[in-house]
């Protein structure tokens, strides 16, 4: 499974364009995996996001529990400490509206769905590429 949660990923040249907007979307990464945590960071800051990086699910709690607040919390399933899934059930506990997509190497239908049905509002399989980013941020933009 590539993805759930929003419409097909498709690479035209109308589906990379990004609606303008006035204010800089928030981005947190909550990925323990270096390589793929600049992968992400550098692909969201190319769309013109703010991005701050954590890696761990508490690390990402902790973030909002001080008061920190972000448009788009994208997280790994799998890290130590706190997985995505504890992550993403606490911050819905919490009231966190935030936009929240998983994003694991896993490809498994249970697990994405156990992820999915712990808060997620999409899930993609990794690594995220400009199509998903794209349909991302346009879902983002419409809530």
């Amino acid at each position: 499974m590539e993805k759930m949660g929003f419409g097909n990923v498709t690479s035209t040249s109308k589906t990379m364009k990004i609606i303008d907007t006035e204010k800089k979307i928030s981005v947190l990464i909550v990925e323990d995996n270096l390589l793929i945590q600049k992968i992400h960071k550098v692909m969201m800051t190319k769309f013109g996001t703010e991005v701050q990086l954590a890696t761990n699910g508490k690390e990402a709690v902790d973030l909002f529990l001080s008061g920190a607040s972000f448009d788009l919390v994208l997280t790994d399933l799998e890290m130590p400490i706190m997985d995505g899934i504890e992550a993403t059930k606490q911050l819905r506990s919490m009231g966190v509206t935030s936009m929240i997509v998983g994003v694991t190497s896993r490809n498994q239908d249970s697990e994405i769905q156990a992820f999915m049905n712990a808060g997620l509002n999409a899930c993609y399989v990794k690594p995220l590429n400009a199509e998903k980013v794209t349909v991302v941020l346009n879902e983002l933009k419409n809530i």
